[in-house]
């Protein structure tokens, strides 16, 4: 099937956008180091123009089939969304943004259904926390400025870090985008949300790491909410 790789002449022009063919996305991912890389669930993965989601679609499936070969079937759960949470991206485009969302969620979606031999429904825990990693993981912004192209506020991710010892735990580390690339970043209630809270709010240091690092089951991960 002929892949339709421009939207429009006016994209090309404003934004520059081609999107790259699926030929190309899986022979770049076969490149030595990388194709490595695709078969870690814990190598972590961002791409700074996302476009329709190509790449990060790609890279889940390696790293889902790499969750059947590595792993014993009833560690599948918590060891696929380890592999959802190491995927980010950055685009500029609101609806690039969310059809590569969708093309992500749709795909762990298809790769369950296939290995459990049951549909995911939007009440159970699995189903909800891979869409909220996907979702975000999966941001909208302008790698240039390291900001929201309308709010212009940072681009805000956050670190699934597991917790040594208990394999299915996961620690939420919020952490800016500019940092990434060598910029200062000073953490404030007003950068990071009013519902995330200062890494440097408490001069307590004990008292902020309590405060900031919230650990949970990454199966029900969706409830740590915003």
């Amino acid at each position: 099937m002929e892949e339709n790789l421009i939207k429009s002449k006016h994209r090309v022009q404003k934004h520059g956008e081609v999107f790259t063919p699926s030929w190309m996305v899986q022979k770049m991912l076969d490149t030595p180091g990388v194709k490595e890389a695709c078969e870690s669930i814990y190598t972590t993965f961002l791409e700074p123009s996302a476009g329709d989601g190509n790449f990060l679609q790609a890279i889940l499936e390696r790293k889902l089939d790499s969750v059947v070969r590595q792993y014993d079937k009833r560690n599948w759960k918590t060891k696929s969304l380890i592999a959802v949470s190491s995927i980010y991206g950055i685009e500029f485009l609101e609806d690039n943004l969310e059809v590569a969302r969708s093309r992500m969620f749709l795909s762990y979606l298809e790769w369950y259904e296939k290995m459990f031999g049951i549909r995911l429904s939007s009440k159970m825990d699995i189903y909800k926390s891979a869409h909220y990693l996907i979702h975000k993981n999966i941001v909208r912004g302008n790698t240039l400025t390291q900001r929201h192209p309308l709010t212009n506020d940072l681009i805000w991710f956050n670190e699934w870090q597991l917790v040594k010892g208990h394999p299915s735990t996961v620690r939420k580390i919020p952490f800016a985008f500019a940092e990434l690339v060598g910029e200062e970043v000073k953490y404030d209630s007003s950068s990071i949300g009013e519902n995330q809270l200062s890494l440097f709010e408490f001069d307590d240091k004990e008292s902020e790491q309590k405060e900031q690092i919230r650990e949970i089951n990454i199966q029900k991960i969706y409830l740590l909410g915003d």
